[in-house]
């Protein structure tokens, strides 16, 4: 029997997405399985993308994937489950983000060396920083009590979204025995636009929404959390990170921090992003059959700038 709980994956752009199938194939392996699937596709703003998929979901839970998170253990959900319904006191919960052992050397130095790409499974719920879009779960009435997603933010949600459930009383953990993996582009030059696309969304938020800039940890926070720096610390900081990434000889951290600061300067200072969200022209509804749980496909159609 199928579990009380609807996935929902954003992804800006579904055709040729190599990723999907496999994510498919795990989740139809889970023991217990979702009600309902909702796939959006096609908006660049991903807090919208989810809430559009809340808003057409109907069951007591809600957890989003990424379109390339990677699962293997069949009873994820089921663990992510039991522990929400278990302890009340938890408004987000999450899974450990570990290294793919089918990665290529590169990709596993890069998230090695990178803070926050890596969190090694846990042997109890934790309370940590590290609970993500990759997989994270809610129940759908908390979701809609704290205003549901961001969706003025280009990148940088999750620090948002953790502030509201935690400004709303409740924890934020990631959950014992649960782990995916959200490997980093497999090129260099992949990883330094991924890294100068967020440097650009931060930058986004530092011009027009500098109160959602929310510090980050390295998700052992043991239930503190330090939400604001004075920007100069963050500035010194910051390039004390590309000095100690040279020094330490950590090439691919140093090649990812400049291309970050490099983001968030273009951004700042020549702003491409606007604050008007590109407006949704149509949304087109289709159902995927062959799967062992309810699966709709919903293509947003956004309007000409």
């Amino acid at each position: 029997m199928n579990a009380d709980y609807t996935i929902i994956v954003p992804v800006f752009k579904l055709e040729g997405n190599k990723y999907i199938k496999q994510l498919f194939q795990s989740i139809s392996s889970q023991t217990n399985k979702p009600l309902e699937i909702h796939i959006v596709s096609g908006d660049s703003r991903q807090g919208r993308a989810i809430n559009y998929g809340v808003s057409v979901s109907s069951t007591k839970y809600i957890a989003t994937l990424d379109d390339d998170s990677i699962i293997d253990d069949t009873e994820l959900f089921d663990k992510l489950m039991r522990a929400m319904e278990a302890d009340p006191t938890i408004g987000i919960g999450g899974a450990s983000c570990l290294i793919p052992q089918d990665a290529s050397p590169l990709q596993k130095r890069a998230m090695k060396e990178i803070p926050r790409r890596f969190f090694p499974v846990q042997e109890k719920n934790v309370d940590s920083d590290m609970v993500q879009h990759p997989c994270l779960i809610m129940e759908r009435e908390f979701i809609n009590k704290i205003g549901g997603e961001d969706e003025s933010l280009v990148r940088g949600l999750d620090p948002v979204l953790r502030k509201k459930a935690r400004d709303a009383g409740k924890r934020v953990v990631i959950i014992a025995n649960t782990w995916v993996y959200h490997a980093l582009p497999g090129t260099v030059a992949g990883i330094m636009k991924m890294y100068y696309r967020n440097g650009r969304g931060s930058g986004f938020a530092l011009r027009f929404y500098p109160e959602k800039i929310l510090e980050l940890s390295d998700g052992y926070d043991k239930g503190t959390f330090v939400e604001k720096r004075p920007m100069p610390y963050r500035i010194i900081r910051r390039m004390g990170y590309i000095i100690g990434s040279l020094l330490n000889i950590k090439f691919i951290r140093f090649l990812t921090e400049v291309s970050y600061t490099a983001g968030v300067l273009k951004e700042y200072l020549l702003p491409g992003y606007t604050l008007k969200k590109p407006d949704i022209a149509d949304i087109r509804k289709s159902e995927m059959n062959g799967y062992p749980f309810k699966c709709w496909l919903h293509e947003v159609s956004l309007k000409r700038q």
